[in-house]
């Protein structure tokens, strides 16, 4: 029987009128991680023996597994400064929540990403007309991103210290098989199309300007920076299946291999990450979502079952079993957040999260759990709320909130 987290995974269809909770949005989409698998043409990057990346560099060759054409491994170099070196913030123990402008009033908005300090934060908006118009806000000013397109569906996923931001459109056509996603980059006020690939995703991008995601053929990429041909991440010889999730300051990325978790690290090795034991047995699988400062979260399930029974007390014994879980990439701890619904939707570089916890509110967690206001008050629903990022300091924290009319509405929380 598949997961709460699985069923709900697929559903990303987004309303065109006003609703009380964005599910598909809450679940799938909060994350910052959209991927479409349909038949998309990889364009091919020319072999690359090797190349600089937030402060590691990649060079062609496994040091295990098997090694396809065009695909990239790391090698050690020395990396930037990590967030660690600074002195460690207290955590905040309270916080507001405001209402994000938005363009031409439209009527409903959402926080997808945003960046490091809080200052940056991107989503999309639903114009009165229908569609979707994807937008970035700056120190609390909005601004349109106009995407090429379609039109109809589009959003920003990441964005990075300096304000580059990283998306997608879908492109339609008269051939099935030729739909889907097209990765774009946002910087310097302006919009173009990530080379090397016809159909794919951008899913993550760090303050570098390293991004990566995926083709629609399924094999992890990885972009150096917004005008380089991508290169695909090395794999074991028998999967079949690879997505980047997320990438790290020094440049650790994460992502999944054929339903496990899995991490490229900077010194020239990749391997799978531990799985934890849920309910009393190994978990089968896992998928990761995100990383910071060797922080990285995500959701362990052992087969099945109900996301967040284990808190409740609710499954029986041996019952299948999903629930989020962080990883210490640097060494190899993973603990599990019974908490949390579905998984972190942000992590920060102390390893603080942001998302929802099993009763559906919005949460922020550090040394404790603080649930964050709505703009609905005390009336509020599950997934009415919906944290989304998070910055370093845990002071601002991006997402989504239902107003009194039960409307979406992009929000930022101010915490102390």
């Amino acid at each position: 029987m598949p997961s709460d987290f699985e069923m709900l995974r697929p559903l990303d269809d987004e309303p065109r009128t006003p609703s009380t909770v964005d599910v598909g949005r809450a679940i799938a989409d909060g994350r910052r991680r959209r991927r479409t698998r349909r038949a998309a043409g990889y364009a091919g990057a020319a072999v690359v023996t090797a190349f600089a990346v937030a402060g590691a560099s990649f060079a062609g060759g496994l040091i295990t597994g098997h090694t396809p054409q065009n695909a990239a491994t790391h090698s050690a170099v020395k990396p930037k400064p990590s967030a660690s070196k600074a002195p460690t913030p207290k955590p905040p123990t309270s916080c507001t929540i405001d209402r994000l402008p938005v363009p031409d009033q439209e009527p409903m908005a959402l926080v997808s990403g945003g960046d490091p300090t809080g200052r940056y934060i991107v989503g999309r908006t639903y114009p009165k007309a229908g569609g979707y118009q994807a937008v970035i806000w700056h120190d609390g000013e909005v601004r349109k991103v106009l995407l090429p397109d379609d039109g109809l569906e589009e959003g920003l996923e990441d964005v990075n210290s300096s304000g580059t931001a990283i998306g997608w459109s879908f492109a339609p056509s008269g051939d099935d098989a030729d739909q889907g996603q097209v990765p774009y980059v946002y910087r310097n006020g302006r919009v173009s199309k990530l080379p090397g690939v016809l159909r794919g995703a951008a899913n993550a991008i760090n303050d570098a300007g390293a991004i990566v995601g995926e083709n629609g053929s399924g094999d992890a990429l990885l972009w150096t920076s917004a005008t380089a041909k991508p290169t695909r991440l090395a794999v074991p010889s028998r999967a079949s299946e690879s997505s980047a999730a997320d990438i790290d300051e020094d440049g650790t990325v994460v992502g999944t291999v054929d339903g496990l978790p899995y991490v490229w690290l900077p010194d020239g090795t990749q391997h799978q990450l531990p799985l934890p034991n849920l309910g009393g047995r190994p978990a089968l699988n896992a998928t990761v979502y995100s990383i910071r400062n060797g922080w990285a979260t995500g959701v362990a399930t052992n087969g099945g079952g109900t996301i967040g029974a284990k808190a409740r007390g609710e499954q029986a014994k041996g019952e299948a079993l999903s629930e989020a879980v962080r990883w210490n990439v640097r060494t190899g701890e993973v603990r599990e957040y019974a908490g949390l619904l579905a998984g972190a939707n942000a992590v920060n570089a102390q390893g603080w999260q942001a998302g929802v916890d099993e009763r559906g509110n919005a949460v922020f967690v550090a040394a404790k759990t603080i649930k964050l206001p709505s703009l609905a008050g005390q009336k509020t629903q599950p997934l009415a709320n919906i944290a989304s990022s998070l910055s370093d300091d845990g002071r601002t924290i991006g997402g989504q909130s239902d107003d009194a009319t039960g409307t979406i509405q992009a929000v930022v929380w101010r915490c102390k």
